[in-house]
């Protein structure tokens, strides 16, 4: 899909092997991050193979500049500190940021006070919204900080539960046990299953968080909004319900391996191999997701969505299936919605520009 205009929704990073086969349906993905990269951080490296690689377009509205050692000073301490005065900031501006302008005064000076730019303190339109980005920009990058953890953590008991079922087959004299190395998605389902399931509460305050920084940015005329989040997809299609009256359409799916390396450098291999390979089939999906963004459906009732998009993904499917066999990939799942006479942008509030193109919007979710 090498010349869709696609926007990664609402993570800020590529941290995780399973976000890897989002590679195989995106040559060039567009993500948010709350706060601009240096050369020097080499925490961002896994993110940065991709960049190199032309696989992501990373962009950062409203600059932190001269806050940005400071923020990331805040975001190091809320990371290391091991008492209860991290557990009390986050938790104070995830409610500040759920609770909007509605939050108790007491709760707004001491966030003031505690990570607020001094300059920030005094009142007026323009103060307020810096504030509201700076908690915005905390929010995501604690979720950031959260989701490395639980990744790390996740990993380590997969490696001691697969130790520890070795120990067992070898008391049990069932002999040498053989590491099945092939099976990719045999060592992800280990990983997947330390993983806890995300919190709906915890997914809306990261969705309003990147929302605020998604409405100060130029991204307006992105086509497609792809997520890995059922519960940020759901939000966006309930936005797109109360404002136009009605449901999005499920007009597609297809289903992609759900691993297609252990390492990014793997998956870069592999994903640039597969969109060199199938480069005719990437680019007619991209071509007509393009005329769907922009076609006139029809008013009347009766419509079906089956009908709108009739085999969007078959070759591409096809391709998936001979490349990545799903006994050894495994798979996940991949519906694509139409949001009819709304783009993506519009539905989260962004001001309808005079150039734009955009009819209806698309959402994909992966899950």
């Amino acid at each position: 899909m090498n010349s869709l205009n696609t926007l990664y929704f609402p993570g800020t990073d590529i941290y995780s092997i399973r976000q890897y086969p989002l590679f195989l349906l995106f040559r060039n993905i567009h993500i948010i991050k709350p706060v601009e990269d240096t050369p020097t951080d080499a925490e961002e490296q896994p993110a940065d193979s991709f960049i190199n690689s032309s696989f992501c377009q990373v962009h950062t509205p409203c600059p932190l500049g001269e806050n940005r050692k400071r923020f990331l000073h805040l975001v190091n301490d809320i990371k290391t500190r091991k008492d209860d005065y991290a557990a009390q900031l986050s938790s104070l501006t995830l409610a500040a940021m759920s609770r909007g302008s509605a939050a108790v005064d007491s709760e707004q000076e001491i966030i003031n006070s505690i990570f607020a730019p001094q300059d920030l303190q005094q009142k007026g339109a323009q103060e307020e919204k810096e504030l509201k980005l700076w908690q915005a920009r905390l929010v995501l990058k604690i979720g950031e900080v959260l989701d490395l953890e639980e990744e790390e953590i996740a990993g380590h008991l997969a490696v001691l539960k697969d130790e520890q079922d070795g120990l067992f087959k070898a008391l049990q004299g069932e002999g040498e046990v053989v590491d099945d190395e092939e099976n990719l998605f045999a060592e992800l389902s280990q990983l997947t299953e330390q993983l806890g399931a995300d919190h709906h509460g915890n997914a809306k305050k990261r969705y309003l968080a990147w929302k605020t920084l998604f409405l100060e940015s130029s991204l307006q005329k992105n086509t497609l909004f792809v997520t890995t989040s059922p519960d940020s997809g759901d939000l966006l299609q309930e936005s797109y319900e109360e404002e136009s009256g009605q449901a999005a359409l499920n007009i597609g799916a297809i289903s992609l391996p759900a691993i297609i390396g252990w390492d990014y450098n793997e998956a870069c291999r592999k994903a640039l191999y597969f969109h060199d390979k199938y480069s005719d089939i990437g680019i007619e999906v991209a071509e007509q997701l393009t005329q769907l963004s922009q076609m006139d459906l029809p008013k009347e009732d009766g419509m079906q969505p089956s009908t709108i998009a009739p085999e969007l993904f078959s070759s591409l499917q096809n391709s998936v299936d001979k490349e990545f066999p799903a006994e050894t990939h495994g798979r996940i799942q991949v519906t694509l919605y139409m949001l009819p006479g709304l783009s993506g942008a519009a539905v989260l509030g962004h001001p309808r520009a005079e150039s734009q193109k955009i009819t209806n919007g698309l959402l994909m979710i992966i899950s």
